[in-house]
């Protein structure tokens, strides 16, 4: 009788009787591999999930440091959160309405027949009696409970909607707020250095004065020096301006003075 399967190795196959370092294994463990691997992956992505209370330090608890004491400043005095706030509460009272809205599309009639109202006022054994006596009615239409929970849906959306962009707001808040920060800090390390620059050109400008006068150096080295302490000078009073202009910034990011903010930094130090 013939075999079904006519080929050696198609009966082999059909049988899964492969040798361990047959191709077939090692593409199924390949496989296999990809496959838990891909799931470990989209495992570990999934688990990945900003916690923005630490982002933001909420109202009411105490940051860890002074740069988020000036994050929380900033979340709590800008307009925009405030904005986002009630955005937020409109949509969530959208939502609630969305709940009872199909009350509206209900409607409720009742009618007493005219002759059977008569009758009922003057009776009479004479009087035609119609029936039913009264009418009660009761209509809604089709789409409203449909319609009203699409609805709802689309509002619930606008909810999550909403605090994903308080999330974001939360995430430029701090981005900015630290990067204003960064740049006071900045233009006050810069002071330093342009100051203690500005004394030395200042010194070497006074003894090549002492040495002109005792014709020492001629008038070229004197100029020179003088210009180079006159640079030094505006590049000094340039730094002052960088780190009054970082701090008004700063000062529009947290919402208060930053001599207020600053004598809670020793605080954090502790």
């Amino acid at each position: 009788m013939p075999s079904a399967f006519p080929d050696a190795s198609i009966r082999a196959a059909c049988n899964f009787n492969f040798p361990m370092k047959h191709p077939v294994y090692t593409l199924f463990f390949k496989l296999l591999y990809f496959y838990f691997l891909m799931l470990g992956w989209s495992s570990g992505a999934l688990a990945q999930v900003i916690d923005f209370n630490q982002i933001v330090p909420p109202e009411g608890q105490r940051p860890t440091n002074f740069e988020d004491y000036l994050v929380q400043l900033a979340w709590l005095n800008i307009p925009e959160t405030q904005i986002l706030a009630l955005e937020k509460t409109k949509e969530q009272k959208e939502v609630e309405l969305q709940r009872t809205d199909w009350m509206d599309d209900v409607k409720f009639g009742f009618n007493i027949n005219e002759v059977s109202l008569s009758n009922v006022l003057q009776p009479s054994a004479d009087n035609l009696v119609l029936y039913p006596l009264y009418q009660f009615s009761a209509g809604v239409s089709l789409g409203t409970f449909t319609n009203n929970k699409k609805q709802r849906e689309i509002e619930e959306v606008d909810v999550k909607i909403a605090e994903m962009e308080a999330n974001q707001h939360k995430l430029k808040t701090r981005a900015e707020t630290l990067a204003r920060y960064r740049k006071l800090l900045l233009a006050i390390e810069t002071l330093k250095v342009r100051t203690k620059a500005e004394e030395d050109s200042r010194n070497i400008y006074q003894i090549s004065q002492q040495q002109f006068k005792n014709a020492d150096i001629e008038l070229e080295n004197l100029l020179r020096a003088s210009e180079s302490y006159n640079n030094a000078q505006e590049k000094r009073l340039s730094a002052e301006t960088d780190i009054e202009l970082a701090i008004l910034a700063l000062e529009e990011m947290i919402g208060v003075k930053w001599e207020a903010a600053k004598r809670f930094e020793e605080r954090f130090k502790k």
